[in-house]
């Protein structure tokens, strides 16, 4: 089937648009995407007059996701049947541990938070539900990698992005770390995507055996954290979530 290269341009004006929580100018959504800027003009004045993009800052005409493009993620959301299921264990880790838990799927080549619970009293600035990020440097993108032969081959020979001077860039240790997911059955996320953040995140499993999500807990970093105790809980409740939908 012929794709249409004006759909597809604005498939990714939203996807770069919606990866920058500052927004960005018409200029740098033309850079990013190395097309024409009247093409990407064109473009936003429909998505703004959907309501799919807005305007965050009228002096500077920085451009951000719009309310409409919320509602729709939500829906999205709301009719993924995992996040029931996995809702009553996420929300006891997250008591448990008094630390923020997320359940992420892949998407094209990236993590996307599908939910979060945090605790009552939190200290952390955490992601947003539909936000996007890596999967080399997370504990929920290496939770995926590690069962995942192809997705983890497909990044072979590209730029694993350097987030903080902690971030895993060589594939051959990244190859090393997967592989040490696998024998221990979790993934650790060491200030690899922030430099004080430390995440413990396991694998969800369905009935076929396939990792289908996968959920993490993130806190400070401090080295007094019991890595091993809190990575029993989350792999405990991963299991729960992983019987939920069929896995057995």
């Amino acid at each position: 089937m012929k794709k249409s290269r004006a759909a597809t341009r604005t498939i990714k004006i939203l996807e770069v648009i919606a990866n920058e929580s500052k927004g960005l100018t018409l200029s740098e959504i033309a850079a990013k995407l190395d097309i024409p800027i009247t093409s990407a003009s064109d473009i936003v004045r429909s998505l703004l007059d959907e309501g799919m993009v807005e305007v965050i800052d009228e002096r500077s005409k920085v451009y951000g996701i719009g309310v409409t493009a919320y509602y729709i993620g939500n829906a999205f959301i709301a009719n993924t049947s995992i996040v029931d299921k996995a809702k009553a264990a996420i929300e006891e880790l997250s008591n448990k541990t008094n630390k923020t838990v997320f359940l992420g799927k892949e998407v094209q080549g990236k993590i996307t938070y599908i939910y979060k619970h945090e605790p009552k009293e939190t200290l952390v600035a955490t992601c947003d539900i539909g936000s996007r990020t890596n999967l080399h440097c997370t504990s929920l993108g290496k939770s995926f990698l590690a069962y995942n032969e192809q997705m983890f081959e497909s990044l072979r020979g590209k730029e694993l992005i350097r987030k903080t001077a902690h971030t895993i860039t060589d594939f051959d240790k990244l190859e090393a770390e997967v592989k040490k997911v696998r024998i221990q059955g979790y993934a650790i996320d060491d200030r690899e995507q922030n430099d004080h953040l430390l995440c413990i995140g396991a694998p969800i499993f369905d009935s076929n055996r396939n990792v289908v999500a996968a959920i993490s807990i993130s806190g400070l970093y401090s080295v007094e954290t019991d890595v091993e105790e809190q990575a029993r809980l989350v792999k405990e409740a991963a299991l729960t979530i992983s019987r939920r939908i069929g896995y057995s």
